[in-house]
């Protein structure tokens, strides 16, 4: 009996240690949880994009380009939305309303101008996301999130590298010339809300000037 009690007891004091040692409830910071919430509605805001080149696009490439967005960040985001769950971080259910702009203004146009003008969109939404990325590695606090950030890296990098290659060969005009990750690094936003409103400018600068192309054109042929 004496033998009993005191493997008991060993057996509570390990478990005691045992708890004392777990590590504590995850406890994301405010960057790790702007991160989840802003690079979850990024990952729908792509795959609205790609959806929108598979009905839309005429170029192949850019079609070819559409579904990798859908394919890639559907595969990302049930990662992140995986990782939000457990640490408890709500998500919304849509992009935020400046993308959804972004992306209509893109879906007003026809053609090759639709084609132009979502090269200018892709360009800009990555590069903000690969930013929005390093915002969470420097400033983030729990490190499932801090490697959600790290693992999407490469793959915003390849589509990035992707339209801007599509682009040069579309003669787009203002595509930075350089890699992707120069390009990216040499226009990074100051902070996320300006690199959201950055995407709806950017998408009305491009409907600008396939209107202005039209313009010319027609003037040309009078």
């Amino acid at each position: 009996m004496k033998t009993t009690r005191t493997v008991a007891a060993v057996v509570a004091a390990f478990a005691g240690l045992a708890l004392a040692a777990s590590p504590a409830a995850a406890a994301p910071n405010a960057q790790d949880q702007q991160f989840l919430v802003a690079a979850h509605q990024g990952n729908l805001a792509e795959i609205a994009s790609g959806q929108a080149a598979l009905a839309e696009a005429t170029t192949p490439g850019v079609r070819e380009l559409g579904q990798q967005l859908i394919t890639d960040h559907q595969a990302l985001d049930a990662q992140l939305t995986a990782v939000a769950q457990q640490l408890g971080v709500a998500l919304p259910g849509t992009p935020t309303p400046e993308q959804q702009a972004a992306l209509a203004e893109v879906q007003a146009e026809d053609g090759q101008d639709f084609d132009t003008a979502w090269l200018y969109l892709q360009i800009q939404s990555h590069r903000q996301t690969l930013a929005l990325g390093e915002q969470e590695l420097a400033g983030g606090a729990e490190q499932a999130v801090k490697d959600l950030a790290t693992a999407s890296a490469p793959v915003v990098q390849r589509h990035l590298d992707h339209a801007l290659a599509l682009a040069r060969e579309l003669g787009v005009e203002s595509v930075p010339a350089g890699t992707g990750g120069q390009a990216a690094a040499s226009e990074r936003p100051l902070g996320l809300a300006l690199s959201l409103a950055g995407g709806l400018l950017l998408a009305s600068a491009a409907a600008v000037l396939v209107r202005s192309r039209r313009t010319a054109g027609a003037t040309h042929r009078r």
